[in-house]
């Protein structure tokens, strides 16, 4: 196996620069404010700072655990780094220098539990203290200002470096799963949510409620870029095809003439969204389509996505992911691009 960090130029496919000095490199990112610099972990338990026009370490840290995931935060003067041990530490990278600061604990007091290896770190948009946190015992968890604040449940990730991501600015988090299916989670506690007057500190929600379609083989899921975030439904039947027209707009399909637009097409018939939500009383899955553009003729019968009665069966959602695109990338080396546009049956 290379144990080398190899500097890619994209545009060329040309490879600019090669990094030794280093074992089995799990994880890597670019300072976000110097991209000179750049942080890795790897498995010699080691965590390195790497100066791009010196070609050489600025810095490194033994965490006397195999690293697993590695991060900066928004404004590269920290970093978070997580272990196969579990453990999230916080690093000083003012001056490009490692100095630990703190470690964070992602366990709550109420329950603890055998840690499993960190693999993955995510800050949510806009936000220098909320960050999504992945790891090998099949939860996600948000912690803000180092607190343990919200957890996601549903998809399966205890033995692969799965790690999941924020989509449209954070509205959603996404993620790939063990057992082929890609999930996605809405998310109450985004950049345009405020939290609720009932939380209170110390008090960690979970999600149980989500959503899911097949991929097969799927290690990674991520949801491509957008401009303008996800198309704004409204309850009025006037701007019910402008919106229609904005969300396809915004997240174009694959033209005929592209190459991959055939599988892109049978991918997409295959792969619809499917409702795993875990709900009691009346308390609503988390509906992804818009709800106001569902009526008995549009309804899809390839998803099998359930919608729960009630009064607010039929109103519309605040947001919407109808029309957003997820790039997925598979261990066969297969990268598909899938875009919601289904509709869900009444059961």
């Amino acid at each position: 196996m290379d144990k080398t960090v190899k500097l890619w130029n994209m545009s060329s496919v040309s490879c600019l620069k090669t990094f030794s000095h280093c074992d089995y490199v799990t994880c890597i990112q670019f300072n976000p404010v110097d991209d000179r610099y750049f942080i890795s972990g790897s498995l010699d338990e080691k965590v390195r700072i790497w100066s791009i026009p010196k070609r050489e370490i600025v810095d490194w840290h033994d965490l006397h655990e195999m690293v697993t995931a590695a991060c900066y935060t928004p404004d590269g003067q920290s970093a978070l780094v997580g272990s196969h041990k579990g453990s999230c530490h916080l690093y000083d990278t003012s001056d490009n220098k490692l100095i630990q600061k703190k470690q964070i604990d992602l366990q709550t007091k109420k329950k603890k539990s055998h840690q499993k290896k960190i693999t993955g770190f995510q800050f949510l948009p806009g936000s220098s203290s909320k960050v999504l946190i992945t790891s090998a015992d099949s939860r996600i968890r948000v912690i803000d200002d180092f607190e343990l604040v919200h957890k996601f449940k549903g998809f399966r990730n205890t033995n692969s470096q799965i790690s999941a991501c924020y989509a449209a600015r954070g509205r959603y988090v996404i993620s790939a799963s063990e057992n082929s299916h890609v999930y996605v989670w809405r998310n109450d506690d985004g950049p345009d949510e405020q939290r609720s007057s009932s939380s209170s500190k110390g008090v960690v929600s979970v999600a149980n409620s989500y959503e899911y379609f097949y991929c097969r083989d799927v290690t990674v899921a991520a949801a491509l870029p957008s401009t303008a975030g996800s198309a704004a439904t409204s309850r009025t039947n006037s701007r019910r095809k402008h919106q229609e027209l904005d969300c396809v707009s915004e997240y174009p399909l694959p033209h005929a003439g592209d190459g991959d637009s055939s599988d892109f097409q049978q991918q997409q018939s295959r792969d619809d969204l499917s409702n795993g939500s875990n709900h009691s009383g009346g308390d609503r899955a988390s509906a992804t389509w818009p709800e106001e553009l569902m009526t008995p003729t549009k309804q899809s019968p390839r998803s099998s996505t359930s919608l729960p009665d009630g009064d607010g069966a039929g109103q519309a959602p605040s947001r919407s992911a109808w029309g957003m695109a997820i790039a997925t990338a598979g261990s066969g080396g297969q990268i598909r691009i899938l875009q919601n546009f289904g509709f869900p049956v009444r059961v």
